[in-house]
């Protein structure tokens, strides 16, 4: 068995709490000289000397992101890999770490080819692609889990090209709110079906730059789920990626590329597993890189012109600091505020677990290292 590295980062969520019709209670304000930072406010956070009653807070969690993963079930995942085979690896690191992120990542799953039934009129058995299995859905673990393992029995071709359109297709129909959007497809080997469903070796080649038809129809495929602003991230399993004799060596690396994800830690475009250990590593980054809050928050509603808007991470005052603190957006748009520096670094590595902002009240003093707030 393949040993499962738990998650590293201590993941946390991000809650923005904001807080209006604040009325000061009477007396002067403290601010005025150093003072001791754990005299300048009281225990639930508000500033001594005023009375800031919130509303009910809004919460921003952070940042969800919807994955499709796309499984390549074709004969071909039966060689072995590891202990085991190139499916049962893949199927066990996936469902872990599955289970692992689906707090932050909203999971569906769908595989490939599927049953010629769903294809009438297909030119070559093998060659259908069908609609997911799994549709993306919040704490989806154990239902993606379980259709992992039942991808069994491993039986026909590689068509890709018509998996992506099904998968282009289903989230053209999904209305869920999240805006980041990406498909995970993990396959062992280049396309070998076209968009119509017949083998690629049956074709010409395409005349753009060689690819024969079934790269090229995936490639295309990937583009057209980028116009779409769905990012697709290729996970390369297994080790003899450039013997099949469907396409030219470079086809996962250009269907990668397309995908408009960040390039691997390789150099290559798709992110190769070519050991059990690579694929867990390969599986972890796109997670981890996915599942990465923002350093944008968006204010909703935005304060009003020349409020007092002053933030916390963990009750702890923020300074306002392009730099090294927080910022409004640099248009001016009071709607949208950012992080930068250590504070930035702390959010994209949840070190935190709060981000509150208060909008009419005295923004807090800022504290030094020995505690003195001025």
């Amino acid at each position: 068995m393949l040993e499962f590295r738990k998650v590293r980062a201590p993941f946390a969520l991000f809650v923005l709490l904001l807080a209006g019709a604040c009325a000061q209670a009477g007396g002067s304000l403290p601010g005025d000289g150093a003072v001791d930072r754990r005299g300048a406010t009281a225990a639930d956070g508000r500033e001594a000397g005023k009375e800031c009653v919130d509303p009910d807070p809004v919460n921003l969690n952070a940042s969800k992101a919807d994955i499709l993963i796309v499984f390549d079930g074709s004969e071909s995942m039966g060689i072995a890999f590891g202990a085991g085979t190139r499916y049962s690896v893949l199927a066990e690191v996936l469902s872990k770490l599955v289970d692992a992120y689906q707090e932050w990542i909203r999971f569906g799953f769908a595989k490939f080819p599927g049953a010629d039934a769903l294809c009438p009129g297909q030119p070559v058995a093998g060659c259908c692609a069908g609609t997911p299995l799994v549709g993306i859905a919040p704490s989806n673990g154990a239902a993606v889990a379980d259709a992992i393992g039942n991808v069994l029995p491993l039986a026909g071709n590689t068509p890709t090209a018509s998996a992506l359109q099904r998968a282009h297709d289903y989230y053209t129909g999904l209305h869920d709110g999240v805006v980041d959007r990406y498909v995970l497809l993990a396959t062992d080997g280049l396309p070998s079906c076209t968009l119509l469903g017949a083998l690629s070796a049956s074709q010409p080649a395409d005349g753009d730059a060689g690819l024969p038809n079934a790269c090229q129809d995936a490639v295309d495929q990937v583009v057209a789920l980028v116009g779409d602003h769905i990012k697709v991230a290729v996970l390369a399993v297994g080790a003899e990626l450039t013997d099949d004799p469907a396409g030219p060596p470079d086809c996962l690396d250009r269907m990668a590329k397309a995908g408009d994800m960040p390039q691997s830690p390789t150099g290559t475009g798709y992110y190769s597993a070519a050991s059990p250990e690579s694929l867990q590593e390969a599986i972890e980054q796109i997670f981890g890189g996915v599942a990465r809050t923002s350093c944008s928050f968006e204010l909703n509603p935005p304060p009003a012109p020349g409020a007092l808007v002053s933030v916390y991470l963990d009750g702890e005052p923020i300074p306002q600091n392009p730099d090294d603190g927080w910022d409004f957006d640099p248009s001016g748009d009071m709607g949208h505020i950012s992080f930068f520096g250590e504070y930035c670094d702390r959010i994209q590595h949840f070190r935190y677990s709060t981000i509150e902002a208060h909008f009419t009240c005295k923004p807090p003093p800022l504290c030094t290292p020995g505690n003195i707030c001025t």
